[in-house]
């Protein structure tokens, strides 16, 4: 018999009996780029500050915390992953703030070989926009994760959008721009 662990779909996790019963939670960092992109790497730096202050709660609840850092490089990936607006942080498959805002991102707009714009998210959270994700977001989405009020399950990608936003999607093909082919 071929081992599983080979293939593209199948891994094999072989747990010792207390991390079995240990609860975990996945989060979920996609990005369009986080080497140059002041929102992204703000994002990144906020989800690692945020993560570090629940560290306490995680050990005193038992639960695991799985990050899995997705960089969208390509039109393939933004709609394999569903990529919407960029940054996103999903928990556990859902978007922490679905209802999202886009505005100008004057450092991803220096990525493009196009003259035009690139949007990226804004977050809102206590009255305020904000251009990077606010600790205190993700601090209060991890913390209803790890001990959810009620059964808050369900399908992770309801009420969510499920196409790439017209934005993203010209990121990738160029098309909202008058040069044919530019494909930033």
């Amino acid at each position: 018999m071929n081992d599983p662990t080979e293939s593209h779909t199948v891994s094999i996790s072989r747990p010792a009996p207390a991390e079995y019963t240990r609860r975990s939670i996945t989060v979920d960092f996609l990005y369009l780029d986080n080497e140059s992109c002041d929102r992204c790497t703000g994002t990144e730096a906020s989800l690692e500050t945020a993560l570090e202050r629940v560290e306490p709660v995680l050990d005193t609840l038992d639960v695991g915390v799985t990050v899995r850092d997705v960089h969208v490089s390509t039109l393939e990936a933004a709609e394999a992953t569903q990529l919407a607006v960029s940054p996103t942080i999903r928990i556990d498959g859902r978007d922490i703030q679905p209802d999202y805002l886009e505005s100008t991102c004057e450092s991803c707009g220096d990525l493009c070989e196009c003259d035009g714009d690139v949007d990226c998210r804004l977050w809102n959270y206590r009255g305020g926009e904000h251009s990077t994700a606010p600790v205190g977001l993700l601090v209060e989405s991890l913390l209803e994760a790890i001990a959810p009020k009620g059964d808050q399950r369900g399908d992770p990608r309801e009420g969510q959008a499920s196409q790439l936003s017209t934005n993203v999607r010209e990121f990738f093909d160029g098309s909202g721009d008058d040069e044919p082919g530019c494909g930033c």
